[in-house]
């Protein structure tokens, strides 16, 4: 199974992994099939709660240097100050096309109340009726220059762990945002461990 977000469904109907160059993938790349696609049953277009989904994939992938299992973030409780984001998106906010490479960022959690601000005329509208709900979580750098863009949606957000040595855990993925890199405009990313339950019995029923 392969973790995403809804607005990242679309019309694909394959999966590559270990693929860093969009130009030129190499063997270490592995091209799976999508033959389902689940949404999180709370999810509605029009809201931007409950953004994740899950890929079942026609086979599974196979480890190599590249393409290597991850930790899901179970606690409620953010480790650390800092995470990794990646993805293949828009260098910058005013860029037409994503990056041919894998690009990414650190990235600092940023409190409710700071993300809070950064939303404040969208708290309360009909994408966000509940406001910055605990299923959310935003990261980003405040003074600016650092983020997630256009095409990174669905990607990690993720953390690495002391032990196992060199594994990573997922903490978020990448959802929305207003712009790209701005002041005071960090990332909204959808928290895994709010939904640990659904994903455990979605793959393992």
């Amino acid at each position: 199974m392969e973790q995403s977000i809804v607005t990242c469904l679309g019309p694909a109907t394959k999966v590559r992994a270990g693929l860093i160059n969009l130009s030129t993938p190499d063997d270490a790349m592995q091209e799976r099939n999508i033959v389902e696609r689940i949404k999180h049953p709370d999810y509605k277009g029009s809201v931007r709660y409950h953004d994740i989904a899950l890929f079942k994939l026609d086979r599974p992938l196979e480890l190599n240097p590249r393409v290597r299992p991850a930790c899901l973030e179970a606690s409620t409780q953010i480790s650390g100050k800092s995470a990794i984001a990646s993805g293949f998106g828009k260098t910058s906010y005013e860029s037409d096309i994503g990056s041919n490479e894998l690009m990414k960022v650190q990235l600092n959690y940023i409190s409710e109340d700071d993300c809070k601000k950064s939303y404040t005329d969208d708290l309360g509208s009909r994408q966000m009726p509940q406001g910055l709900i605990s299923s959310l979580l935003c990261a980003g750098i405040m003074e600016g220059g650092k983020d997630t863009c256009q095409g990174d949606s669905g990607g990690p957000l993720q953390r690495v762990l002391a032990e196992p040595y060199c594994m990573y855990s997922i903490v978020g993925v990448t959802s929305f945002g207003k712009f790209c890199a701005f002041k005071f405009m960090p990332a909204v990313y959808t928290k895994v461990s709010s939904y640990i339950d659904w994903i455990e019995n979605t793959v393992w029923p």
